[in-house]
């Protein structure tokens, strides 16, 4: 059990108070020294008679209250500390006497400062900043995902082409947002957290993104599973090692690992290249062996019996980066026995649309070191020949690699290696529609009773506590008036529709009823859709269903079709446009009762290019679409127009909760904390994100003041994966690695900073630190001095210099010095405090005393 000793309470609850000081001058008369010294030293020069620089200080009050006071007190003090006043020529103040004064100065101004910069123990009432919208954002609407996780960092706006266009790096909803104003490190201070017309248009286009994320009303996916066996990968890859690609080809049982990876080693079979075609949970299996852990090659490769064997599971999105980008990310790593024997592994894991899964060998040899050339030169010298000439023989030359790796082969490979013998990737989806849908729509055709129940149940969740009958009414008020609008809008595509495709070469529209379809069938979602044809071209199709008009009036048909069409209505043609043509633009007005009407269109294709595009309406308002493709680019606000009116409705009315400020900000009473307050301070600080329904249980019943019960909770929320954003965002904070990155290394023998890409590595090397002590609650000395550290490949190589750490997932591992134990020693720490170039004893002087003493140096 989590052990969690009282230091830690204290640690915790020191955070999170709010510290004022009210004890220095405001108005008070000069202290007898200070007025003696100034008279002896400055009032000849800055008194009644004369005011050098337009400074006087013999009628200057000691209230450090007033800016310009401070100013001019801060102005003397910088003079006194660079020894420039009194003049030199002018007698020099005793040195006991001075020192007095520039004490007295530092002390009261630094109080001054802290002053100005506190609330007066109260408590300012501020939005919540970027991470924490966005994970608010996902508990709050269930939604899942990478950008979603708990300690995903801000997406950013990048100018990839250099023309000064930025464009979007992921599918994060906030990633249009401008980072937020830093005081410190800190992004969570109520003064900065202020709300423009600007974020508010961005909040408001993030919060319809998440909630389009939501819905899901067609019937449930079928996601076929996905097998394989034997050989996964189809022919030859660029970067991979010599062995593993003719491994392939002698052998069709299993998929042979026999490097780690680096830039490449990354194993993912070829139907999955483009990652999976549907965003669900997936459940992936492996069934591996491992081999020759003692092997005869010990003098190039190094021996696996001490180390073992380790598989790692990670993914990555196939569309930004592929499985060597930025999104790559390790889930899992396993231990293998060296025993030889199949093992199987399973993990379940979300993964997006467009995400693959891919496996690597954690601490394989380094494809540097398991040369095929030196192995066979060393082992099996007579079957070894130099690489042929490129000019005389290139055929040779190119496949002189294979012909070595082929003698390792027939040998039966005695290095060491990992078998993938099987590979599984099968759906879970557990219930349909998802718990985001369920809980802000319902199921189908919800009664009203049951739709008030869900803005009520929704807004008590946003709101983070009981929400009072006035409070709830205008969004009800919305609901209602959004339902009677509904009324007069039509529905998008066919009801009913059925539809016949026919083939046939004809020039125009034939009589259809008279000729035998070839295909025929119902479409639920009702959209014509020619490309469902079973030909393309010389074909033709028939599409009949009702379209419903709320209103009677005047409504207006538009079409156009490449080749021939004709639109009927009650069986009177409303639109033809008949013969061999290109796709010209045909509309035309009607009168429509209220009610339910027929409709039949009719198109034939003859050569391609084809197409049919059909919408209707109001005379006097929006168009909607019959075919899948309307006559406009699909926007975001098409998607939202194309819902049923009841789940738009809904989505405006959750909308509008959302950007509230009831929503966007964290409210606090004037007076005592209620239980709902505590219960958002200990979720926002632990979680970045809203509290549970067991922290709401305990506000309900009034128990979080209760200390055993606050000790319980904060228990539970620290085993949370929700405190990983903690681990992520508090000691960025602290420890200002918010300044990493802002004067990278130059290049010279600091180029491998860009090239490896080790700024992310360092970043994540102080959260894997602190995440660890907080897990164990280990004793905060070793923050400070510890006998381990916590390394991957790139930066044991590049910045430790370390032989024998493999793979990219960080590992804790001794220090053969206690100098380089601790997390104040890290890397990252010490690029953050230098300035590209060289370090500064001062500059990191003065960030100990800050972040660490909590002392900061003197203004």
């Amino acid at each position: 059990m989590f052990a969690f000793k009282s230091k830690s309470l204290i640690f915790i609850a020191g955070l999170s108070l709010i510290s004022g000081f009210s004890g220095f001058c405001r108005g008070d008369v000069k202290p007898e020294y200070l007025e003696k010294f100034l008279s002896n030293h400055c009032y000849e020069c800055h008194g009644s008679k004369e005011r050098e620089g337009e400074i006087r200080l013999d009628n200057l009050e000691l209230d450090l209250t007033n800016q310009e006071s401070i100013e001019i007190w801060q102005l003397v003090l910088d003079q006194l500390n660079l020894n420039e006043m009194p003049p030199q020529k002018k007698p020099r103040p005793d040195l006991l006497a001075s020192e007095r004064v520039v004490s007295f100065l530092t002390e009261n101004l630094a109080r001054a400062y802290g002053e100005f910069q506190s609330t007066e123990r109260q408590t300012v009432l501020r939005r919540l900043n970027r991470h924490e919208l966005r994970n608010t954002l996902r508990d709050l609407l269930f939604l899942k995902g990478p950008d979603f996780e708990p300690g995903a960092r801000a997406s950013k706006l990048v100018d990839n082409n250099g023309n000064g266009s930025v464009e979007s790096t992921g599918t994060d909803p906030l990633r249009f947002f401008p980072e937020d104003e830093n005081d410190e490190g800190f992004v969570n201070i109520g003064n900065h957290l202020v709300m423009s017309d600007f974020l508010l248009k961005l909040t408001m286009d993030a919060v319809e993104e998440s909630l389009l994320r939501t819905i899901h009303l067609g019937p449930k996916p079928i996601i076929q599973s996905q097998h394989f066996n034997g050989q996964f990968i189809k022919g030859r890859v660029n970067g991979e090692h010599p062995v593993e690609t003719i491994s392939r080809e002698m052998v069709k049982d299993h998929e042979k690992l026999v490097v780690g990876y680096d830039r490449y080693g990354r194993f993912v079979p070829t139907e999955l290249r483009r990652g999976v075609s549907q965003e669900a949970n997936y459940r992936i299996s492996l069934e591996v062996s491992a081999h020759n852990a003692e092997h005869p090659w010990t003098e190039i490769i190094p021996s696996h019996r001490n180390i073992g064997f380790e598989l790692s599971l990670s993914i990555a999105s196939t569309s930004r980066g592929g499985i060597a980008g930025p999104t790559s990310r390790n889930l899992k790593v396993w231990r293998v026995p060296a025993d030889g024997r199949k093992h199987r592994f399973t993990l379940e894991t979300w993964l997006d649309k467009g995400w693959t899964p891919w496996i690597g060998w954690e601490n394989g040899p380094d494809s540097k070191v398991l040369r095929v050339d030196k192995i066979v030169e060393q082992f099996y010298p007579d079957k070894y020949f130099k690489r042929p000439d490129k000019k005389t023989n290139k055929e040779g030359h190119d496949n002189w690699t294979v012909i070595l790796a082929k003698v390792l082969l027939n040998d039966g490979y005695r290095g060491p290696h990992i078998k993938i013998h099987s590979l599984a990737i099968e759906p879970v989806i557990e219930e349909w529609p998802p718990k985001s849908h369920k809980a802000l729509f319902g199921k189908n055709n919800v009664a009203d009773i049951e739709v008030e129940k869900l803005v009520r149940n929704f807004a008590f969740r946003a709101f983070r506590r009981p929400v009072e009958d006035n409070e709830i009414e205008p969004y009800l008020s919305l609901l209602q008036k959004g339902d009677s609008v509904s009324g007069n809008v039509m529905e998008e595509g066919i009801n009913e529709m059925e539809f016949r495709f026919f083939l046939g070469d004809w020039n125009k529209l034939p009589d259809f009823d008279h000729l035998a379809p070839v295909m025929e069938g119902k479409n639920k979602l009702g959209f014509i859709d020619i490309s469902k044809a079973p030909a393309k071209e010389k074909f033709g199709a028939v599409f009949s269903g009702m379209i419903e008009t709320a209103v009677g009036g005047e409504y207006l048909f538009k079409m156009a079709s490449d080749d021939g069409a004709r639109i009927r209505i009650n069986d009177q043609i409303v639109l033809e446009h008949d013969g061999l043509h290109g796709a010209v633009l045909k509309q035309k007005k009607i009168r429509l009762k209220q009610g339910i009407h027929k409709i039949r269109v009719e198109y034939f294709a003859y050569g391609q290019p084809n197409s049919f595009r059909a919408t209707w309406g109001l005379a006097d308002g929006n168009q909607v679409r019959i075919s899948k493709d309307g006559f406009e680019q699909p926007r975001k606000e098409n998607r939202v127009q194309g819902l049923p009116p009841r789940i738009r409705n809904l989505m405006n009315v959750y909308s509008a909760i959302m950007c509230s400020p009831q929503f966007l900000y964290l409210e606090e009473n004037e007076e005592d904390l209620t239980h709902y307050n505590i219960a958002s301070r200990l979720s926002y600080f632990l979680w970045s994100s809203m509290p549970d329904k067991q922290l709401i249980r305990m506000a309900e019943k009034k128990k979080l003041q209760d200390r055993e019960v606050l000790v319980s909770e904060v228990e539970r929320m620290l085993k949370d994966p929700r405190a990983d954003a903690f681990s992520v965002h508090f000691p960025s904070a602290w420890l200002r690695l918010d300044k990493l990155g802002k004067m990278p290394p130059s290049g010279g023998e600091y180029q491998f900073y860009r090239n490896v890409k080790i700024e992310p590595m360092l970043a994540e090397q102080v959260t894997r630190y602190f995440r660890d002590m907080l897990a164990a609650n280990s004793p905060v000395e070793e923050f400070v001095d510890s006998d381990f550290t916590y390394m991957n490949h790139p930066l044991a190589k590049w910045i430790y210099r370390r032989e024998g750490i493999r793979g990219h997932v960080l590992k804790r591992v001794g220090v053969d010095s206690r100098r380089g134990g601790g997390i104040f020693t890290l890397p990252g720490l010490m690029t953050a405090t230098a300035n590209g170039v060289d370090t500064s004893p001062v500059v990191r002087g003065s960030w100990v005393l800050e972040n660490i003493l909590g002392t900061p140096p003197a203004p």
